[in-house]
């Protein structure tokens, strides 16, 4: 590490380290440094890597805010990318989806005053420069000069609309609950359901696409989750139905990536098991978890069809070493394309969601082979060969992030090290100006960038963030306290605060399946719990996990470190 560590609590007068209950965390004058066990020294390594990390996200989202159209106040869709001409339109589908969101998130870590501004800003200016069909958003060309399309396009509409949710809109609401962007998302689930064009004898759909439908599954049955709104519930349903019990069985159990609803057959006979086209398995595993809690009566008529699917994707869908491969035939369950997706574990969500949901144990093998096999293999994490290597770091980011929700549920040894090894590189191709590749997907290597260092701390943050001050954090094994350090190299007052179960507490979430664009758990405080907090070498303090999740007060001097270590109270506060 570039700066001075030292342990901040010893023993000598001249030294201060005291815990002001409700006040703040002091540390004192700069000491010698005892030995430091395994899990400090896996905190502060997690600390460098986590501040590079976090350096990159607010580089990369002020090199984007820099482009802003001077008259819309959007931003663009691409620069010079692969030899292309610059594009300063605003394409809901990729500006708004993969770009815009994930700034948004980089601001509200790491700049607040660029989150409550421009950030807003843009939220305000695509709500009225971009909606067209009731709250539904359509593209815009720069400089303030209108729709891209001169008429509307529902199914280019809706496609937009719901790339803008499943990738943007719903992640954000995972990892900060009910924002602005939040309620923008409602706004544009309840037009879609309301403008859905595709009748059928299950309901009326709103595509006759995998994508769509996978993204439409996604975002309500998590919406259904939060706010028990009947009519995202009902859409679920009619989606499920149209492919569990009308489209799956005529077609090997396998989903068509186009469908004609007119005549009940496929368009294609292709499957993409990449991303735009396998987001209907993710969908169709969060539709099934939805059914076994809301309708379970649904959930005993899909099940047999939900596992035949499963079974016939991994008997046909993989590699000889075990992940995807990048789209096959339906019909023969050949591959098509002499490659593999390289978003290997988007599909693999699904299949975890599969043995949460079942129990049968071959889902959850499928899982860990294709976590040994990128393991050994890190090409499947950072493949430089063409066609992948033609749009790289967005392909590496997505491949990160594969391994590091699939991760969180099945530890597989030695993929950390992969893990950090294929960030690097990742972060390596940014730019000193913010510009990644100078396109839309350079807002994905924000989104893996950022859920990189919630792995590296644990969930955990501070506030307000300084690049010069750095945590990191520990476990002692995969259920063990936590051990967090943190180093400042310029005098720093702020809090700590501690994760805590998004899942239940911002998506109201039964249970925590994998799914496409979530934010894992690592260590997770519950409100109501008391935990043991030790700061150095002090005694340990009881806490709640409320007091956690708010934050801790501290206040550090330069070219200090605070070791804090949180352990598992054992019991609520009142006792059983």
């Amino acid at each position: 590490m570039s700066h001075t560590e030292s342990n901040s609590c010893q023993r000598p007068l001249m030294r201060v380290c005291a815990l002001v209950l409700g006040t703040s965390l002091l540390l004192g004058a700069s000491g010698s440094q005892p030995p430091a066990d395994d899990v400090e020294t896996r905190a502060r390594r997690n600390a460098t890597q986590a501040t590079r990390a976090l350096v990159t996200s607010h580089r990369v989202m002020h090199g984007w805010l820099a482009r802003r159209d001077a008259v819309s106040g959007l931003l663009p869709h691409r620069g010079v990318f692969l030899g292309s001409t610059p594009d300063p339109s605003w394409v809901v589908a990729n500006t708004a989806a993969d770009l815009y969101p994930f700034m948004v998130m980089a601001a509200r870590l790491t700049d607040p005053a660029v989150y409550h501004g421009a950030m807003l800003d843009i939220l305000r200016q695509e709500t009225l420069l971009t909606t067209r069909v009731g709250r539904l958003s359509d593209d815009v060309k720069g400089g303030g000069q209108g729709f891209v399309r001169p008429t509307p396009d529902m199914d280019a509409i809706i496609f937009g609309s719901s790339e803008y949710m499943k990738d943007g809109l719903i992640p954000l609401t995972e990892l900060f609950g009910d924002t602005p962007w939040y309620f923008r998302m409602r706004g544009i689930a309840d037009d879609i359901i309301r403008h859905a064009p595709y009748a059928t004898s299950r309901g009326r759909l709103p595509a006759q696409t995998t994508e769509i439908n996978g993204n439409m599954l996604q975002v309500l049955s998590r919406l259904y989750f939060k706010t028990g709104e009947q009519a995202y519930l009902d859409q679920v349903l009619a989606i499920a139905d149209f492919y569990f019990l009308d489209m799956l069985p005529t077609t090997g159990d396998l989903p068509a990536d186009r469908w004609d609803v007119t005549t009940r057959t496929p368009l294609t006979t292709r499957f993409i098991l990449s991303d735009h086209g396998n987001e209907i398995v993710g969908g169709l595993s969060e539709a099934f978890v939805l059914a076994m809690h809301a309708r379970p009566d649904k959930a005993a008529q899909y099940r047999p069809a939900f596992i035949r699917m499963i079974d016939r994707l991994l008997a046909v869908g993989r590699t000889a070493d075990g992940v995807w491969h990048h789209d096959i035939d339906i019909v023969t369950g050949q591959p098509l394309a002499k490659r593999h997706a390289h978003c290997w574990g988007y599909m693999f969500n699904g299949v975890y969601t599969a043995y949460m949901a079942t129990g049968e144990p071959r889902f959850r093998e499928a899982v860990a082979q294709a976590l040994a096999t990128v393991t050994r293999t890190p090409t499947y994490l950072f493949d430089e060969t063409p066609p992948v290597a033609w749009w790289s770091a967005d392909s590496y980011s997505d491949a990160i992030e594969s391994a590091l929700v699939l991760m969180n549920r099945v530890p597989q040894p030695g993929l950390p090290d992969q893990i950090d090894a294929a960030t690097t590189k990742m972060l390596d191709v940014v730019r000193p100006d913010g510009i990644v590749e100078d396109w839309h997907g350079d807002g994905n290597v924000i989104r893996t960038a950022l859920m990189y260092v919630m792995w590296k701390t644990q969930g955990a943050r501070l506030e307000p963030w300084d690049r010069r001050v750095h945590l990191g954090a520990a476990r002692d094994g995969e259920t063990g306290p936590v051990t967090m350090t943190v180093t400042a190299d310029t005098a720093w007052t702020g809090v700590l605060r501690l994760d805590h179960p998004r899942h239940r507490d911002h998506l109201h979430l039964p249970l925590n399946y994998p799914r496409l664009n979530e934010w894992p758990e690592w260590f997770t405080v519950e409100h109501d719990r008391r935990y043991e907090v030790r700061v150095d070498d002090a005694p340990p303090v009881a806490r709640l996990g409320a007091e956690l999740v708010q934050g801790l007060p501290m206040t550090l001097q330069a070219r200090q470190t605070m070791r804090i270590r949180v352990t598992d109270g054992g019991a609520p506060p009142y006792g059983r």
